[in-house]
């Protein structure tokens, strides 16, 4: 996928003008697995929109313990701290597998979003749909029993339990990663009785 397919298919822009703007901006970076392209304490300068791949944001306690804050995984989805912009990111971002990004200069960005109303819809459509999942998480994680926590992330996020550190997705479900290895097997048993039956 393209910058001009992301932006029309995805986000159902149909502006001429802030297409060929925004085109005219746009960067097609691909970030190999394990790069930290965003460190907790830095200004943001750019935008990233997910085309492809897993990205990850996660910080370090003052124990030096590392907690898994979100999971990027479906394109168009804007992988970015979960703070105003203009202000040193509470976070750090990291690609877990090979990813691609469409980047657009943040300010540049931002001056688009004040010039077109289009533009201006889609940011405030994603910034609802961010905070919508990111109210609907903290609550499942602070609220659910481990079993139903691990059932919603099979649900919300599927594949990414095969595919993502047993670390990193025992720590975003605020549970051992022995717990969730102990769950992860019970699943394949689950599975492969499955296929068995068939």
């Amino acid at each position: 996928m393209e910058a001009m397919e992301l932006f029309t298919r995805q986000y159902g822009l149909k502006d001429e003008q802030l297409l060929e703007t925004l085109c005219g901006a746009a960067e097609v970076r691909h970030i190999p697995r394990g790069t930290v392209f965003l460190e907790k304490g830095k200004l943001p300068t750019e935008l990233f929109l997910l085309l492809s791949g897993v990205a990850r944001g996660y910080f370090v306690d003052r124990e030096g313990v590392e907690h898994t804050d979100c999971f990027c995984f479906r394109c168009g989805t804007p992988t970015m701290p979960p703070n105003p912009f203009d202000e040193p990111s509470p976070e750090s971002i990291v690609a877990v597998t090979d990813c691609d990004f469409v980047v657009l200069p943040l300010q540049k960005t931002m001056e688009m979003v004040r010039q077109y109303s289009e533009l201006t819809e889609l940011y405030a459509r994603l910034l609802m749909e961010a905070m919508r999942m990111h109210n609907h998480t903290r609550h499942v994680i602070c609220n659910l029993p481990a079993r139903q926590r691990f059932e919603w992330f099979l649900e919300e996020y599927p594949g990414l339990v095969f595919d993502v550190n047993n670390r990193h997705v025992a720590s975003f479900l605020n549970m051992t990663p022995e717990t969730l290895s102990r769950m992860k097997s019970a699943l394949r048993k689950e599975r492969n009785a499955g296929w068995r039956e068939v």
